[in-house]
């Protein structure tokens, strides 16, 4: 085969296994464009446009040369583990190779976390209006909802985002998210977040869908709960910087972002006494081991839990 037509075999398989991806694993477009372009990078990495056929040295080369995050090295061999199993699975290579990807080693950092106290200051501060002009008093309602949605349903900041008006059961107190691979899950949610949200609701939503933002105009979005200025979705982008702006106002410090209320929510149904298999489900996690990381503040409950129910303890 010609150095032509690796070049061309390589790049084909590449979109062929994005279209996989996007149809069989359903990633998302966000998973999807960042694996496309790192398997576009690592074949203009190539010395020959068929080394990447050889072993797992090319792939081990350019995940350690790129000088980037872990976790950006991590995604990177993991998306290669994925390229080289379609390439079998494609006939495009004789062998396995992806078994032979390191996978870079991650630091399991324990999440921070606000006390109850943290988050009524957090969550006051995100409804206090700037002044008192109506657009600002939208921002404040908009803000509290927000907050309070992240915080009653443990969801991460994308799900949130992406609730339709149709996604929220107001009477029963429930919201349907859909997580990573687009599972879908419906988790409940407190008075608190279903008193906000009818407040945002009630008055904030339309003088948001009725503002003319600045800047360059979005289409605006009839289905979204939440909106930005001049009625298109709020963007995941603007929902940090309105946790973090808020966080810094309530004087909790600049660390504070979004899933800081997620991993708060997990780490008070825990202290709470709520079973680990409840909140793994609430918060849509695939494997429990990733839930169990939030029993970091909880040694004292679980001694408690065992003196209580092992009988020889």
């Amino acid at each position: 085969m010609s150095r032509l037509e690796e070049h061309n075999q390589i790049n084909r398989l590449i979109e062929s296994c994005i279209l996989y991806l996007s149809v069989e694993r359903n990633l998302s477009p966000r998973t999807l464009a960042a694996y496309r372009g790192d398997y576009l990078a690592f074949a203009a990495s190539l010395v020959s446009p068929d080394e990447w056929k050889r072993g797992a040295g090319p792939a081990q080369r350019w995940i350690a040369e790129s000088g980037t995050a872990l976790s950006t090295r991590r995604r990177r061999a993991a998306a290669l583990r994925i390229f080289y199993r379609f390439a079998e699975g494609e006939g495009a290579i004789s062998r396995s190779i992806s078994d032979e990807i390191d996978l870079p080693r991650a630091r399991r950092r324990l999440p921070a976390v606000l006390r109850p106290e943290g988050i009524g200051r957090l969550l006051d501060a995100l409804a206090t209006s700037r002044d008192e002009t109506p657009l600002a008093r939208a921002d404040a309602a908009r803000g509290r909802a927000l907050g309070e949605l992240l915080y009653g349903s443990g969801g991460r900041v994308s799900e949130i985002v992406a609730l339709d008006l149709d996604s929220i059961n107001l009477e029963d107190g429930s919201v349907r998210l859909y997580g990573k691979g687009r599972r879908e899950r419906l988790v409940p949610i407190g008075e608190p977040a279903v008193d906000a949200v009818r407040a945002y609701l009630d008055a904030g939503r339309t003088i948001h869908k009725e503002t003319r933002g600045r800047g360059v105009r979005e289409e605006s979005d009839e289905r979204a709960l939440l909106l930005a200025t001049g009625g298109a979705r709020l963007r995941r982008e603007a929902a940090w910087a309105i946790i973090r702006t808020a966080a810094e106002r309530a004087g909790l410090g600049a660390e504070i972002h979004p899933h800081t209320l997620r991993h708060s929510f997990a780490t008070h149904l825990l202290d709470g006494g709520a079973d680990l298999r409840v909140v793994q489900e609430l918060l849509g996690h695939a494997d429990i081991a990733t839930t169990q990381l939030y029993t970091h503040l909880l040694g004292s409950h679980v001694r408690d839990a065992y003196r209580k129910a092992h009988p020889r303890a």
